[in-house]
């Protein structure tokens, strides 16, 4: 027997393990680094502390940027980079709990 909104409940759950399942996440997001400064606060609600970020470069003065995490904490973490003016540092970033 279904039972209204229940079912759909269900349904998203499901959908939501099958996802982590096969790799996807809804824990991610983008960062550009801030320009002539050594480190950019990036908010977000799910990350926590002693969480685990990784970036990924979207273009290319973001490809040759020395960056690297300088702490986690709930509801934001912190990236430690080198300062250039370059304003397209742009990086797409995953979080994962340990």
């Amino acid at each position: 027997m279904r039972v209204p909104g229940r079912t759909e409940a269900l349904d998203r759950h499901n959908d939501a393990i099958r996802d982590l399942a096969t790799g996807g996440t809804n824990a991610s997001g983008d960062l550009t680094l801030a320009p002539n400064a050594t480190s950019t606060v990036v908010s977000d609600d799910l990350c926590t502390d002693n969480t685990m970020v990784t970036l990924s470069p979207r273009t290319a003065n973001a490809s040759s940027a020395r960056w690297w995490i300088l702490s986690t904490a709930k509801g934001s973490f912190t990236v430690g980079h080198d300062a250039a003016a370059s304003t397209d540092r742009t990086f797409h970033y995953e979080l994962r709990r340990r």
